[in-house]
């Protein structure tokens, strides 16, 4: 055994801010340790209550001692600033930098929230580093910092909070930062010290950031919304009154023609929406006729001068100048909004049929101009021109389609970007919920690792997993509205049965609405409270309900999505029913990488039958374990906590289990009965711990 290990055991007994160390952890970190010793990537999952963030943390610090450096991941700001402290609480002299993304920053040159697009463009912005020794704000003298040989200097009273972050960052032993930040900035903190340890919190979530951060997003609708926005801040007073009587006629045509309540609010009615699209053309050919009352239109983006903060024209008038070049851009855009519309949803698209193009260089320093003037924090003109020009970059990796108003190009495996960002690094993945573990290393670009697979540390009598053997089988077959009347009545009889604080799962709000529809109907024979979570819902609303629900009792309907990172403690939660299996719906993504994964294996001499079936597994199926994985995992959150899971989807009981089982996702046993056995069976489980109490 490497000598090195008693030095570390020693180090993480005097370390340890707890008197008893729990035997996973002390694996954890010996393995981490190992690891790291012996440059060997690790996967290891860590159920709830293992104490996974000190059991990476001190080992972190040992490295970091040791002058290594460690780049911590994880994917919410709640999960860093939680890190960030403990690291602080564990006692060192160590330089620990907590990298944000630009938008939690504050722009002192803009005075309102951090914009990437609106840096970029500031090149005069006097709080980021440059090459005069001397502040131009404060008259101190600045302090140097060289990379790539280039020498610049920042004054530390004055520097921007986001650059003042980035340059801790280039030094720090220890850095924490999100999954999406570590995709945009880990080359440029590298710059003056390789990265030697990478540590990922919340490893389940990686792929789906990284890929969410290098898909390009083209939604035209958004684009010409922020032209309308322009072209009323920069038209003349004669103009606006033309705007607002505009605006009074159709207000009253609204209220006599779309006053229904229901109507009004249906976005996908062709009535509505065709009503909406009159009122902006005539809003743009308002524009159009003032405009061509002075000038060729498509002449005026050409006579616009802009010096860096103001924008003139040397041939025109400035409003008109100005707003031709608006009207130029909506023509434009307004086009490749009809060429997106009229392609098929859903479809995969080849890339050479999409040849979009601005010829309208103006727009960006006009967006910059209209921002800087309104202290508006985003800039989305310039993104979607940004993202028409990526488009051209993209390779064979990525999968483009229409998704309703928007056009996505999305890359299908993330494995080559990381494997980029990881560089010579030891790579340590951990999470409550990966699933198999081989699967995820494979797919994160980890490539041959050592895995761990830690027990909880709860009793597993206090959890029961119930697989309904007559549950409604969900999968779609144009029987949808008798399986959804069947799963509705099981849910209801163990809801009735249990008389408990339960949460149930639903793969879509289709599903959601429903089974609150029906419960609703029957409430008086339920006699608890229903709580609902709704569509469009941001953190806060959640968090909210959540806490409603937590505190007052009852039955909380909620989709698996809200469900990942509830925490509901004690008797507050004692049933979770998950409705149906949460297979992800075929998108071209998905079945883009089903089939790229499908092709490697045959090339290995894989036969055709059993490379789709292993693809599958891989992808969707993979998917809908880690998600079901994380459901269960609602439950049980503490020592003291207890209760039953029941999956009605009967397709867990018929197979899904086993194979999860099988492929590690499952760690867990189950019961399998049926619903008139369940329910006589829940009341008397959950009332062997409502005595302890």
């Amino acid at each position: 055994m490497d000598r090195g290990i008693y030095e570390f055991r020693e180090y993480y007994k005097s370390k340890f801010p707890y008197y008893n160390i729990r035997a996973q952890q002390k694996k954890m970190m010996e393995i981490i340790f190992n690891s790291v010793n012996n440059k060997k990537n690790l996967v290891v999952e860590a159920p709830t209550g293992v104490g996974k963030t000190l059991s990476y943390l001190i080992p972190s610090l040992y490295f970091a001692e040791k002058g290594k450096r460690v780049i911590i991941l994880t994917e919410t700001i709640d999960q860093q600033e939680r890190i960030f402290e403990d690291l602080n609480s564990l006692k060192h002299n160590l330089k620990v930098s907590f990298m944000m993304g630009k938008g939690n920053f504050f722009c002192k040159s803009k005075g309102d929230k951090a914009n990437r697009l609106y840096c970029q463009l500031n090149k005069k912005c006097p709080y980021r580093p440059n090459k005069k020794p001397y502040c131009s704000i404060c008259g101190a003298k600045k302090e140097p910092i060289t990379i790539d040989g280039i020498t610049k200097y920042f004054c530390p009273f004055c520097v921007c909070d986001y650059q003042k972050s980035k340059i801790e960052c280039l030094n720090a032993d220890i850095v924490v930062m999100n999954n999406s930040i570590y995709y945009y900035i880990k080359e440029e903190i590298d710059a003056k010290r390789n990265t030697d340890i990478i540590i990922c919190d919340e490893a389940h979530k990686l792929e789906g950031s990284i890929r969410n951060a290098a898909t390009i997003s083209i939604n035209p609708e958004i684009a010409l919304n922020r032209l309308r926005f322009m072209a009323y801040y920069f038209a003349p007073n004669t103009l606006r009154k033309y705007f607002k009587r505009l605006d009074d006629e159709y207000k009253y045509d609204d209220k006599n023609n779309y006053n229904n309540h229901a109507y009004f609010n249906d976005k996908y009615n062709e009535d509505f929406w065709n009503h909406r699209e009159t009122k902006i053309e005539d809003f743009w050919k308002i524009i159009h006729n003032y405009v061509s009352n002075y000038a060729n239109i498509e002449d005026c983006k050409n006579t616009l001068i802009f010096d860096g903060e103001h924008i003139t024209s040397w041939k025109l008038k400035e409003d008109v100048a100005i707003l031709g070049t608006l009207l130029d851009g909506y023509y434009q855009i307004l086009n490749i909004k009809k060429k997106i519309e009229s392609l098929e949803e859903n479809k995969e698209l080849n890339k050479k049929d999409l040849k979009f193009k601005i010829d309208n260089k103006a727009l960006v320093p006009l967006e910059f101009q209209f921002i800087c003037n309104k202290k508006i924090t985003d800039m989305p003109l310039m993104e979607f021109i940004d993202n028409i020009k990526n488009l051209k970059t993209t390779n064979s990796n990525f999968v483009i389609y229409r998704n309703r108003s928007s056009l996505l190009c999305e890359p299908v495996l993330v494995s080559s970007y990381l494997k980029k960002l990881y560089g010579g690094a030891v790579v340590i993945h951990c999470s409550a919920t990966i699933g198999n573990l081989k699967v995820h290393a494979l797919k994160t670009g980890m490539g041959a690792s050592n895995t761990l697979v830690l027990d909880s540390p709860f009793s597993e009598h206090r959890k029961k997993i119930i697989a309904l053997s007559d549950g409604e089988d969900m999968k779609y077959d144009g029987r949808k509205e008798l399986k959804r009347k069947k799963a509705n009545e099981n849910i209801f009889k163990l809801l009735k049965s249990a008389k408990c604080n339960s949460l149930v799962l639903f793969k879509s709000f289709e599903d959601l609405n429903s089974a609150y529809k029906y419960l609703i109907n029957n409430s008086n024979k339920l006699n608890q409270k229903i709580y609902c979570y709704e569509s469009g819902m941001d953190g806060k609303d959640a968090k909210e309900l959540k806490e409603r629900f937590e505190r007052n009792g009852g039955i909380l309907l909620a989709t698996g999505r809200f469900a990942e990172g509830v925490d509901i403690p004690g008797d507050a939660l004692t049933m979770v029913i998950i409705d149906s299996l949460p297979f992800p719906v075929p998108t071209p993504l998905l079945n883009r990488e089903q089939k790229l994964l499908e092709e490697g294996l045959k090339k290995k001499n894989v036969n055709n039958k059993n490379a789709h079936w292993m693809a599958f597994l891989m992808t969707s199926f993979h998917i809908m374990s880690r998600t079901i994985v994380q459901m269960i995992g609602r439950l049980i959150r503490a020592e003291d906590d207890y209760g039953v899971v029941v999956v009605q989807d009967k397709r867990f009981n018929d197979w899904v289990a086993e194979e999860m089982k099988k492929r590690g996702y499952l760690k867990d046993n189950y019961i399998s009965m049926n619903i008139n056995k369940a329910v006589e069976y829940i009341p008397k489980f959950l009332n062997e711990f409502k005595s302890e109490k």
